[in-house]
């Protein structure tokens, strides 16, 4: 299992990479299992690091029902993470500096 975590210095939300195959990655966030297709994880990650290296963009996973689960927000006044249904909707709103180790953590960091 490979773990993704979002903080903000005072909250903490957990992304847990429970499988994966050649078609889907099944996560975990919190109590909720979430199952997303490898090309949308893989889309995700890849305008995760672009936003982050822009310090602007938005970065969204959906799962495999095309519902919006996470949804990243970067502009020049800091970034916020939206976290939506099935989860029970959650917002951090943080700076640059606490997304550096979640983009290390997905691990397309090296693919731009």
């Amino acid at each position: 299992m490979h773990t993704i975590e979002f903080s903000n210095g005072n909250d903490t939300v957990q992304i847990v990479i429970v499988s994966a195959n050649r078609k889907h990655v099944t996560l975990k966030i919190g109590e909720s299992r979430i199952v997303t297709s490898v090309t949308a994880y893989l889309r995700f990650g890849e305008a995760f690091a672009e936003a982050f290296h822009a310090l602007q963009g938005t970065a969204t996973l959906c799962d495999v029902d095309e519902n919006e689960i996470i949804d990243i927000f970067f502009s020049r006044r800091g970034v916020r993470i939206e976290f939506r249904e099935p989860l029970s909707m959650q917002t951090l709103q943080t700076d640059q500096s606490y997304i550096t180790d979640p983009i290390r953590q997905i691990g397309i960091w090296n693919r731009l």
